[in-house]
C-alpha cells in the first residue's frame, strides 16, 4: 500500500526548484526525498507547482508552461511565487546549458557549471546594453556573485566532492535514476560520442557529427566514462539560442571568460537569491544535437540534491 502524501502549509517551504524545459522538472522530482499534497494557491498565482523535501529542506518544484522559456518567461513564475509561498528565502535555477570549453578549463558534456566564479560577475545578460565603435554590446546589466549562504554551501560541497574522487555524491544520486524503468533510458549517460570541434569549423549539413573530418576535432585527453567535472563561473544569458563556436568564444572573452550559455537566468537572479546550475548537452556550436540533454539536466539535479544536503544554515 502506498504511503499517503504529507500535506504542508505554504509557510514551510522555503526552497524553490526552478526548471525551464520539462525534461528538468522530472529530473529535478527524481531527487526528491519525499512528494507532498498540493496546497490551494493565491489569487494571481498562476504557477503549477510540486511540492516536496529534499534532506532538511521543504522544496518547491516550478517552471513556465511548456513551450515558454526565456527570462521573461522565468522572470513571470518567480515573480508570482511568493504570493502563495511566503516564505522562500533562496533559488536554484537547475537545467542544462551550452558550454565554452577553455584550455584551463575542461567543460565536457556532462559536467556541471555553477554561477559561482572566483571573481567577476555570476550572471551577465550579453544581449542587453550599447553597440560601440568596434561592433561590441557594451553590456550594461550583469549581476553578482549569489549570496553568502549559497557561497559557503558551493564550497562545501566542492570540498566533499574533491574528497570523493570518483565516488562522488554523482554516482550515488544518479542511481536514483536506475530504480525508474521510464526515465533511465532518457537520463543515462548517451553512448553518443563526445566530440569538440574547432570553433571556426561548422557543421556539415545532413551529417552526424561522428562522421566529420576528425582533423577538424580538438584533440584532449582520455576521461573515464562516468567521470563528471564541477566547473565554476560566469554563465552568459540571453534571448538567442548560442549555436557558432566563433561568437561564442568571443563573448566568453569579453564577459569574465564565461563557461556556460544559457536563456533563463538574467530573469531570475535579481528577483529571488539564487544559485544557477547547468548540466552541459552541447558545445553552444553549430554541432549542437539533443543526444546529451537528459544526462546534464540529470547532473544538475544531482548537483542541486547535494547543495540542499549541504545546506545547514538557517
Amino acid at each position: 500500500m502506498a504511503t499517503a502524501k504529507k500535506q504542508l502549509t505554504h509557510n514551510d517551504y522555503t526552497v524553490g526548484l526552478v526548471y525551464v524545459k520539462p525534461l528538468e522538472m522530472d529530473a529535478i522530482v527524481t531527487m526528491l526525498d519525499e512528494e507532498h499534497q498540493p496546497l490551494r494557491l493565491s489569487q494571481g498565482d498562476q504557477n503549477e507547482y510540486k511540492l516536496g523535501r529534499i534532506g532538511a529542506h521543504n522544496v518547491m518544484v516550478v517552471g513556465p508552461p511548456i513551450g515558454k522559456q526565456g527570462k521573461v518567461a522565468i522572470s513571470t513564475v518567480v515573480n508570482q511565487i511568493r504570493l502563495s509561498f511566503k516564505n522562500i528565502r533562496i533559488g536554484l535555477l537547475v537545467g542544462i546549458g551550452g558550454g565554452v570549453p577553455k584550455h584551463d578549463h575542461d567543460v565536457r558534456l556532462g559536467d556541471v557549471v555553477v554561477g559561482a566564479p572566483e571573481s567577476g560577475p555570476a550572471v551577465v545578460q550579453y544581449d542587453l546594453g550599447k553597440w560601440n565603435t568596434k561592433g561590441i554590446i557594451e553590456v550594461t546589466r550583469s549581476l553578482g556573485k549569489p549570496p553568502r549562504l549559497l557561497q559557503n554551501v558551493v564550497n562545501r560541497v566542492e570540498d566533499q566532492y574533491r574528497r570523493a574522487g570518483q565516488n562522488s555524491f554523482f554516482t550515488q544520486h544518479l542511481k536514483r535514476f536506475e530504480n525508474i524503468p521510464r526515465l533511465n533510458p532518457i537520463y543515462c549517460r548517451p553512448n553518443h560520442p563526445d566530440l569538440l570541434f574547432r570553433s571556426d569549423y561548422v557543421h556539415e549539413a545532413g551529417k552526424e557529427c561522428r562522421s566529420h573530418n576528425s582533423g577538424y576535432q580538438v584533440p584532449r585527453k582520455e576521461r573515464p566514462p562516468g567521470a563528471i567535472k564541477l566547473h565554476y563561473g560566469t554563465v552568459l544569458s540571453g534571448d538567442l539560442v548560442m549555436k557558432c563556436g566563433k561568437k561564442r568564444d568571443e563573448l566568453s572573452a569579453q564577459h569574465n571568460n564565461a563557461l556556460c550559455f544559457e536563456m533563463e537566468a538574467a530573469g531570475m537572479v535579481d528577483t529571488l537569491p539564487c544559485l544557477v546550475i547547468r548540466g552541459i548537452c552541447d558545445y553552444s556550436d553549430s554541432h549542437k544535437s539533443k543526444e546529451w540533454q537528459g544526462y546534464a539536466a540529470a547532473t544538475a539535479a544531482a548537483y542541486a540534491r547535494e547543495v540542499l544536503y549541504n545546506m545547514t544554515e538557517g
